[in-house]
């Protein structure tokens, strides 16, 4: 019982939340998002890696799917990028299933490709999941230094 104890303890004290950037007006804000080795925007994210995440949120209305898009900026300039296929059904990246309840909480996780022609440069994912008939269910927007 003790070890247990000791991995739970472990575990918490690596998964630090992050303090993320709001969507703005109209947009729910999560309730955690934790980003695997970082502690403080930007996280640093070697090129040509994996951007992974979760975020727990709790679903404003009730809805039967959950769409996921991301979108990349870099000094207010849209970068194309395309949001991976694993990504975008969020209802198959939730710890549970949907449909979800009004009010009910879930943890979304994911990983998003980093590819890009530089480097040493801040850029900005921005993360948006909505639901049935396009309501936003939640969005955050985090800084991520290519290394």
């Amino acid at each position: 019982m003790v070890k247990v104890l000791i991995l739970v303890a472990a575990l918490i004290a690596t998964a630090q939340a992050i303090v993320v950037h709001s969507c703005g007006d109209g947009y729910p804000n999560p309730t955690q998002v934790i980003v695997p080795g970082c502690s403080v925007m930007p996280c640093d994210v070697p090129n040509l890696t994996d951007f992974s995440f979760s975020v727990r949120f709790a679903s404003p209305f009730p809805t039967n799917t959950l769409d996921v898009d991301v979108t990349a900026t870099l000094g207010g300039f849209n970068l194309p990028y395309e949001t991976p296929e694993h990504l975008r059904d969020g209802c198959a990246n939730i710890d549970g299933s949907c449909p979800l309840a009004a009010g009910q909480e879930v943890t979304l996780t994911g990983t998003a490709p980093v590819e890009a022609p530089l480097v040493n440069v801040t850029v900005r994912l921005r993360f948006e999941i909505t639901g049935d008939g396009g309501q936003p269910a939640v969005c955050f927007a985090a800084d991520v230094r290519l290394v």
